[in-house]
């Protein structure tokens, strides 16, 4: 019988696997939340859903369980430094400072100039081990500024390099 997967090789196995950084947001009683977040994915384009995984000790996590209610906003490659202050570098409504946002049809934050922006309800939850799995049916999407998504792989952001687009020599595909 072989050795259960150790959370070590499991960590190691995720830092490869690149993933879109998003900031998730919601609102609650007046106030804004947000983090950022990977594990994001598209469901159904019929109904249009979304999920979205969040830690249950992360603050976003309570205000979306709350609210039935998130944005997911996914950042353009230029935008490490705003998912560097989504992730714990500004805590509180100053995370929302240094951006432009509004709100569409669910009220939760939406970053004007994000890549794309999906304003969704809750319409399931599930939890597994650490994380919530929140399922959320998109009510609307803003376009944002063009640009290629910020990308994160092996404890680094990068950008992804489109077809045709010359890589620096000995780079290959993700640019690092």
């Amino acid at each position: 019988m072989e050795q259960p997967v150790s959370l070590e090789q499991f960590k190691l196995g995720m830092r490869l696997l690149a993933g879109a950084v998003n900031i998730i947001t919601s609102a609650h009683g007046g106030r804004r939340y947000g983090m950022t977040a990977t594990a994001v994915c598209s469901v159904s384009a019929d109904p249009p859903t979304v999920l979205a995984c969040i830690n249950k000790l992360a603050t976003t996590y309570g205000v979306v369980a709350k609210s039935k209610v998130f944005c997911v906003n996914v950042l353009r490659a230029e935008d490490s430094e705003l998912s560097r202050t989504f992730s714990g570098a500004t805590s509180g409504e100053g995370r929302f400072k240094s951006r432009d946002w509004t709100r569409l049809a669910t009220g939760a934050p939406v970053l004007i100039d994000s890549l794309v922006s999906f304003d969704c309800r809750v319409v399931k939850k599930l939890m597994h081990g650490t994380h919530g799995i929140f399922f959320g049916q998109v009510e609307q999407v803003l376009v944002g500024k063009q640009g290629k998504p910020l990308l994160y792989s092996e404890g680094q952001y990068a950008k992804l390099a489109s077809r045709g687009e010359a890589l620096p020599e000995g780079l290959d595909y993700w640019g690092f």
